[in-house]
């Protein structure tokens, strides 16, 4: 089975941002998503990203090298959406809510490096300045 890369489609209905083709589509809302709808999403972004990771890896386009750094960036992103979940859990919305704005923002940025990957665009120079958040 030949697994193809979507890009990570962003759609702002507040802060929400929604990984196209791997957990819905944008669609507007009546109010503010839920801060468990956005690391509901964000989390799945980070799953998306992993899966095509290794979709990238299997292909060809990217190495093993390359492919655990993206992993420890997705790792990185699980534990900021940990602790954006603590500290929501503990009152500081602030806090969580900025946590999963940058925790999207990198998962953004390494989609776009992922998607360079497959059009054979060095992957190197494009994670060069990512780190988790």
């Amino acid at each position: 089975m030949k697994m193809t890369m979507k890009k990570i489609t962003i759609c702002r209905i507040g802060i929400v941002l929604v990984a196209s083709g791997w957990i819905g589509s944008c669609a507007s809302t009546s109010g503010a998503p839920t801060f468990s709808q956005l690391l509901s999403t964000a989390e799945a972004a980070d799953d998306a990203i992993v899966l095509a990771a290794t979709a990238t890896l299997n292909s060809g386009a990217i190495t093993s090298a390359q492919a655990k750094k993206v992993l420890t960036i997705t790792d990185g992103v699980n534990t900021a959406l940990s602790l954006a979940n603590t500290a929501y859990a503990g009152g500081n919305t602030a806090s969580a809510t900025s946590q999963i704005v940058a925790a999207t923002a990198t998962l953004t940025t390494v989609q776009a490096c992922l998607s360079a990957a497959q059009a054979k665009a060095s992957i190197d120079t494009c994670l060069a300045p990512v780190s988790t958040p």
